[in-house]
């Protein structure tokens, strides 16, 4: 299942996503300024024209079809009720709204995953320091990568809350204190399961690497 998206809007959401999502739209100076305000028929849009977008993200953090629209519908619904999302803003706020809708509609599941984690396993085998895996983030061009993926082999593949920390940190740069807060579960908890989600996407793009026979790019540290 490959993903559509738009190039200009991937900057664009990578260029939002620097802001802490659990901020309120518009709170940052720079972000209001040369900017208006969108109407809730305007995020009704939005919503429509990133369906596909959206629905790959809901998807792989609840792993099931009926949940992840009906998140999506809760997503819209909540964002057009909203009277302050900027326009240069609007499109992150589409995507940051429908992580938290999918997270909250799994709540069970990511807290009954977290309780399969020691918080330390995965960060001794596969990085040097215990916090050298919390700073690394996937680029853009992994982020395209990794949307070309069938949301349901990532949901075969690893289970809620490893999924979900790919999304958060992963793809959208959330903050380790925000994605901690959002799946509820402590830190080290989450270093473990993001550990392991970066482990399986570091072997699919190996994999695909031998395929295709192109260069592989690496992590890169979020600085």
């Amino acid at each position: 299942m490959k993903c559509p998206h738009s190039t200009e809007r991937e900057r664009q959401e990578r260029s939002d996503d620097n802001d802490s999502p659990g901020s309120s739209p518009g709170s940052s100076p720079g972000s209001s300024r040369g900017s208006s305000l969108v109407s809730s028929h305007e995020i009704k849009s939005i919503f429509a024209e990133q369906r596909d977008y959206l629905y790959w993200t809901s998807l792989v953090i609840t792993g099931d079809d009926a949940i992840a629209k009906q998140a999506m519908v809760n997503a819209s619904d909540l964002s057009a009720s909203w009277s302050g999302v900027f326009r240069d803003w609007v499109i992150g706020w589409a995507n940051h709204v429908t992580v938290q809708a999918a997270v909250r509609a799994v709540h069970d599941l990511i807290s009954a995953s977290a309780k399969r984690y020691s918080g330390s396993s995965c960060e001794a085998s596969d990085y040097d320091v215990p916090s050298e895996v919390l700073s690394v983030v996937l680029s853009n061009d992994q982020i395209v990568s990794l949307r070309r993926v069938d949301p349901r082999d990532i949901v075969a593949a690893l289970d809620p809350l490893a999924r979900s920390a790919l999304v958060l940190r992963g793809i959208q740069h959330a903050s380790i204190a925000d994605c901690a807060l959002l799946l509820d579960v402590p830190r080290q908890i989450f270093a473990d399961a993001y550990c392991q989600a970066l482990r399986w996407n570091r072997e699919r793009a190996a994999a695909d690497l031998m395929v295709s026979g192109g260069v592989w790019p690496n992590l890169t540290p979020n600085t």
